[in-house]
């Protein structure tokens, strides 16, 4: 559209406009341009108009044509993991601008699930690994190094945990200690020793390989990090469940052996491939969701909504994806504390993660969106 020669520029997405503010997590209901349920209707809309799948979906789970702001969020029809590992071209959502990436999981189990991105649903979810970093870990990009000792792009080019990582080396500087599944805890040492002495580090990595490297750090001191310095988990277990360590005993070991001076500078994350957004655990050691993000806890065997700290299945609702309607039931086990007033100052929702299930009893609606995106 013009006026008098002159392009006037659409307005901006109010989802983009949340993830351009400062201060997210501490901003009080009233300063969003529109609340966390505003923002998941919006984006059901959307999906509904661009995945004719989706829509047929709805219809089936008795959700209104119109919009209807008042309807509470535990209708909003849920896509279960595995959907994204039987048949992905059901949830794609033509909203997206291509080109698409497919994103997938490990596929540690046995089957691997595909994400189709977008580049405004990568560059969104790349600004909540930014909003994150900067308001829950306390950092500034200018001042510290990330140090990488999880998968690449270069071994694993469409793996979501090497994109993320990827991401983060645009955002910050990187480098990553990873060959194929060599650790290389020498060539780490020897940039610590460098570049680590003056400047605060980042250590990121999934827990197992964090592990491997602790143990080697317990013997060689040029492992040890600065005192303003992080590491942090991403990812999990996986593969190697067996060697699980208790968090807090994790969080222990850790300080320990990198020299760090709290245990409170070692944290976690929580993130998946088909979840658009990160959530980032603060220096008291709980998962805050964004504000964006709308978390539930479900019972698996009704789904319906849990109370406050109840343990079930849990579920996202996250408007940040374009490409795909990232309305997700999810594999694993745990509770949801709403509007909690957290050590850290910050008050809003936190997750715990339990534990994942092997089995999810979804009531049918994977075949159930099969079936329907099939049909005429």
């Amino acid at each position: 559209m013009s006026t008098g020669g002159t392009e006037v520029a659409p307005p901006a997405d109010p989802i983009d406009v949340v993830l351009g503010r400062d201060g997210i997590y501490r901003s009080c209901a009233e300063e969003m341009p529109l609340s966390r349920a505003e923002l998941v209707w919006r984006a059901v809309r959307s999906h509904r108009e661009t995945n004719d799948a989706y829509d047929r979906y709805c219809v089936r789970q008795g959700l209104p044509d119109q919009d209807d702001p008042e309807l509470p969020l535990d209708r909003v029809p849920l896509l279960p993991t595995v959907l994204f590992k039987r048949d992905p071209a059901l949830v794609l959502s033509k909203g997206g601008t291509p080109p698409l990436t497919d994103t997938t999981s490990s596929g540690t189990l046995g089957t691997v699930s595909t994400v189709p991105r977008c580049d405004a649903t990568l560059m969104r979810f790349f600004g909540t690994v930014a909003i994150g970093d900067r308001e829950i870990l306390g950092s500034e990009t200018f001042d510290r190094a990330v140090f990488n000792v999880g998968p690449t792009i270069h071994d694993a080019p469409n793996l979501w945990i090497a994109m993320v990582m990827a991401g983060v080396g645009v955002i910050m500087p990187s480098r990553s200690y990873l060959d194929e599944e060599r650790l290389l805890a020498e060539e780490l040492a020897r940039d610590l020793q460098r570049d680590g002495r003056d400047r605060n580090v980042l250590l990121v990595g999934p827990p197992p390989l964090l592990l491997d490297l602790a143990r080697v750090a317990a013997q060689d001191t040029r492992l040890r990090l600065g005192p303003g310095s992080q590491v942090l988990t991403i990812g999990g277990w996986k593969r190697r469940g067996g060697e699980m360590v208790e968090k807090a005993a994790f969080r222990s070991l850790m300080a320990d052996a990198f020299g760090l001076e709290r245990d409170d500078q070692v944290r976690d994350t929580y993130n998946m491939v088909e979840l658009n957004s990160v959530l980032f655990e603060c220096a008291h050691h709980a998962l805050h969701v964004p504000p964006w993000l709308a978390a539930m806890a479900r019972d698996p065997r009704t789904l319906a909504v849990l109370p406050s700290g109840a343990g079930g299945l849990l579920s996202f609702l996250d408007p940040t994806a374009v490409s795909y309607p990232c309305f997700i039931l999810t594999d694993d086990f745990g509770s949801v504390r709403y509007d909690a007033h957290c050590a850290c100052g910050m008050a809003g929702d936190t997750v715990t993660i339990e534990r994942r299930v092997n089995r999810v009893e979804s009531r049918g609606c994977a075949l159930k969106l099969d079936v329907e995106g099939r049909s005429s």
